[in-house]
């Protein structure tokens, strides 16, 4: 028995197979993967906050050979950046991003208003249409993208996601990534001294205790936001709708009840997670339920998988819509729990009441088609009808 998330079956329903794994083999090496992987709910929540075994920076792990800082220069501290560098650095992102994310919120109900408006038509494609638009103006709002750039930086998230079933290594990512750092580092170029409250205006003047983020990592840091922020709230969008329109009781609890918003949200987000894996590297050699772990090798946790254990949700298959607890693990935990999960929430939270209220009637129009996707799992097309 080999982990293969790529097959036609598990692209369209993953969750039989992680149930298997769970049940037969929950730390399980995968040749397909090259990778052992995580599938329980205990396991996945440890690998998250294990700092001290299993590292998250890319340089550090022989599979990524090379993507250490570039030569003669100083490392590039990212989000990914392992204790206590990331502190910094982490410090630095929230002192900037908190205030932007609680101002947008006015302007995310604007952005979605206008959305809407401009479906006329009674059949659409949901994820065109709204949800992939959607987290791609609010990403740009933050960051100050002038309107005319936005087409592009859609584009070049679109290319990473097809590249990330590479596990982070793929041609394809790492040339969208190539693309996004360029714009980034000659916005920062134009913005750096120049006053404003965009986001990276923000990241090149914040100072925690005497440290400040050099150009390249300011760069790094849009990079991973534009990407992360625009791509995992795509996948809510639009996961979230189709088992909303899967589940009509549900819909309807949620249509007719505004105050079951938040929960909803944090049930969708456990439901069919937008982003399915996630990979770490072995610093030490450690034993999990009997496998002995390497140092150097990689570590998966299935982020979905573990948002349907049985031994921590019950009736995990159901969508329950006012679940609780929800110790879902859809952001992840910790140290890099997903800084741009208060952004996402705030967009879903005000998407899909918005949605049901301008569309009362919606429903399928046709079969939905998923994206050929693992990492991030997601939706190519979601075909509805809105008369």
């Amino acid at each position: 028995m080999s982990f293969d998330p790529f097959t036609p079956e598990a692209i369209a329903d993953p969750y039989p197979l992680y149930a298997q794994f769970r049940r037969e083999d929950p730390v399980h090496w995968s040749e397909k993967l090259h990778s052992w992987v995580l599938f329980r709910h205990d396991d996945v929540s440890a690998f998250f906050r294990d700092d001290e075994r299993l590292s998250s920076d890319r340089a550090k792990a022989p599979r990524f050979a090379g993507a250490a800082a570039p030569s003669g220069g100083a490392a590039i501290r990212t989000v990914a950046t392992d204790p206590p560098a990331h502190t910094a650095v982490r410090a630095l992102l929230n002192a900037s991003l908190t205030p932007r994310v609680r101002a947008l919120g006015a302007r995310i109900d604007a952005l979605i208003a206008e959305l809407l408006a401009r479906i006329a038509e009674p059949e659409v494609d949901l994820i065109a249409r709204f949800a992939y638009p959607l987290p791609i103006g609010v990403i740009a709002e933050l960051l100050g993208v002038p309107p005319d750039d936005r087409p592009q930086l859609e584009e070049r998230s679109r290319v990473v996601a097809r590249g990330m079933d590479r596990f982070y290594s793929g041609p394809e990512a790492s040339e969208g990534l190539r693309d996004l750092g360029a714009y980034f580092f000659q916005l920062v170029q134009e913005r750096r001294g120049t006053p404003g409250d965009d986001l990276v205006r923000r990241l090149l003047a914040a100072e925690h205790r005497g440290d400040r983020l050099s150009e390249l990592e300011v760069v790094a840091m849009c990079t991973a936001l534009v990407f992360g922020g625009h791509e995992t709230t795509v996948n809510l969008l639009g996961n979230g709708m189709l088992a909303l329109l899967r589940a009509p009781a549900e819909l309807r609890r949620l249509r007719d009840d505004p105050a079951l918003v938040p929960s909803a949200v944090e049930e969708l987000l456990r439901f069919d997670s937008p982003a399915q894996f996630i990979s770490r590297t072995a610093r030490v050699g450690f034993e999990l339920r009997g496998r002995r772990i390497a140092p150097g090798d990689s570590v998966i946790a299935a982020i979905g998988s573990a948002n349907r254990d049985p031994a921590v949700f019950a009736d995990p298959d159901r969508l329950d819509l006012g679940r609780s607890p929800n110790p879902h693990l859809a952001f992840g935990l910790g140290t890099h729990v997903c800084p741009g999960a208060p952004l996402s929430r705030m967009e879903a939270r005000a998407a899909f009441p918005a949605l049901l209220r301008r569309f009362p009637t919606i429903r399928l129009a046709a079969p939905p088609v998923w994206r050929r996707t693992v990492v991030l799992r997601g939706l190519e097309r979601l075909p509805v009808r809105v008369d």
